[in-house]
């Protein structure tokens, strides 16, 4: 008998519904959607209690920003992966979100082609920034 992997474990937060169920589609096959939030203190409430592998956080959300989540997470010693995604294609965005600590950045626009590379990528430790930032260079 083969052992299973466990699958990681997500907290999707945005404060869109439709995007988050966007978000959980795409990630059924590979990840298990543990939770979801709809603002930054919800999230940061359902990562405390419930300790999943990575968080996919909108960056502009009520009350606290993604930024302000992953920021922290990293003084709380919470160990969660962060991936953030945004509508906004912005390479200046997506530096201030890996230096905040984020894995990954992927704009809404590309979430398709890039939101499963983007988890990939938080699980194995490595940065990925949606492609289509980087070659903007804006």
């Amino acid at each position: 008998m083969t052992e299973e992997k466990a699958r990681p474990r997500v907290v999707i937060a945005d404060d869109h519904p439709e995007m988050v169920a966007r978000a959980a589609t795409l990630l059924r096959e590979e990840f298990d959607v543990v939770a979801t939030a709809h603002n930054g203190t919800e999230a940061l409430e359902c990562i405390r209690s419930l300790d999943p592998d990575i968080v996919l956080l909108d960056l502009y959300m009520p009350g606290m920003s993604g930024l302000e989540v992953i920021r922290t997470l990293r003084t709380s010693g919470i160990r969660s992966m962060a991936v953030i995604m945004t509508g906004y294609n912005d390479s200046d965005l997506a530096s201030a979100a890996i230096v905040a600590g984020a894995m990954a950045f992927v704009t809404k626009a590309q979430l398709i082609d890039d939101l499963l590379p983007a988890m990939r990528a938080a699980v194995q430790g490595t940065i990925f920034v949606s492609p289509s930032t980087t070659a903007k260079g804006s």
